[in-house]
């Protein structure tokens, strides 16, 4: 039996990708002084241009996980039409989204009995988390149970990987989102750090590089040393505002990799909120997260 793959607002899949691979996702939230938007991946209330040039004109949004009444609709919406729930969540490092499900997920079992909701922790946010789903819509495509695709995703999460580097820390370092030493929070005039997604699913910051392009060089090495098969698979650059940069890191990571595919995107708006403009990631399926972590 077909079943409904569910994603959230940090997941940053695209219209088209959601299109493609039948997915869908619940809608977080985030505000600036008294507006409240809903995190649509399509921009509907806030262009992306309009929200990054608000940061850097010194504004900060505050950002909400999942609403369990958003959940709640949602579920029941997909549980009412006797399709089960496999629900790729955010990092619990990094959002309580995943945990608020667990709990309604239960509740609901009492009202749909027959049916099942499985809830994924998927230890990272972005397009890494987003192509996890991808990946479970792929399985299920291919004929796979929920059961299955769950079981392979649980497996495999942690070699969804991401290299990441910022204009400024302050932004993740403000809403909580980066794991550092206090050393490493200082002396960062013209040295740019690199993140990756550790094994909690925390933001990592795990060395600095003098200069924006030495930064985004960084960022194409490192993906082709802990990329596995990458002629096998889409290679995702998110920018927060910055085309040229994405446009840069690709270039060089086809130099490196020859062959190699790669898709941009904006960063959406609740990673973006906590990153900044600036800001680019790479995801990519590679070697398991304790070789980053170690090779760093």
């Amino acid at each position: 039996m077909s079943f409904a793959i569910i994603t959230d607002s940090t997941s940053d899949l695209t219209k088209a990708l959601r299109e493609q691979y039948d997915i869908d996702y619940c809608k977080m939230e985030f505000s600036l002084e008294d507006k409240t938007y809903r995190a649509s991946l399509d921009w509907d209330e806030i262009s992306s241009s309009d929200f990054y040039n608000s940061m850097r004109e010194g504004k900060r949004y505050k950002t909400v996980q999942v609403p369990v009444k958003t959940f709640d609709e949602k579920f029941r919406e997909l549980l009412s039409k006797g399709e089960d729930i496999l629900y790729i969540a955010c990092s619990s490092g990094l959002s309580g989204s995943v945990n608020s499900a667990v709990v309604l997920a239960g509740e609901l079992r009492s009202d749909f009995p027959d049916r099942k909701i499985v809830c994924i922790d998927s230890l990272i946010s972005g397009l890494g988390q987003g192509s996890m789903a991808i990946k479970a819509a792929r399985m299920r495509d291919d004929g796979k149970t929920i059961d299955e695709t769950a079981a392979w995703i649980e497996e495999h999460k942690l070699f969804f990987n991401q290299y990441g580097t910022v204009e400024s820390l302050d932004y993740l370092k403000a809403a909580g989102r980066v794991t550092a030493s206090s050393a490493f929070f200082g002396n960062l005039f013209s040295v740019k750090p690199i993140l990756i997604s550790d094994l909690e699913g925390h933001n990592l910051a795990v060395k600095k590089v003098k200069g924006r392009k030495s930064s985004l060089d960084e960022l194409a090495q490192m993906t082709a040393k802990y990329i596995e098969n990458p002629l096998e698979q889409t290679i995702y650059v998110g920018h927060a505002d910055d085309e040229a940069a994405a446009n840069a890191v690709s270039e060089k990571i086809k130099e490196l990799i020859p062959g190699a595919v790669t898709s941009h995107y904006v960063i959406g708006p609740i990673v973006g909120a906590s990153v900044g403009p600036g800001t680019i990631i790479v995801f990519y399926y590679g070697k398991h997260k304790k070789e980053q972590l170690n090779g760093n």
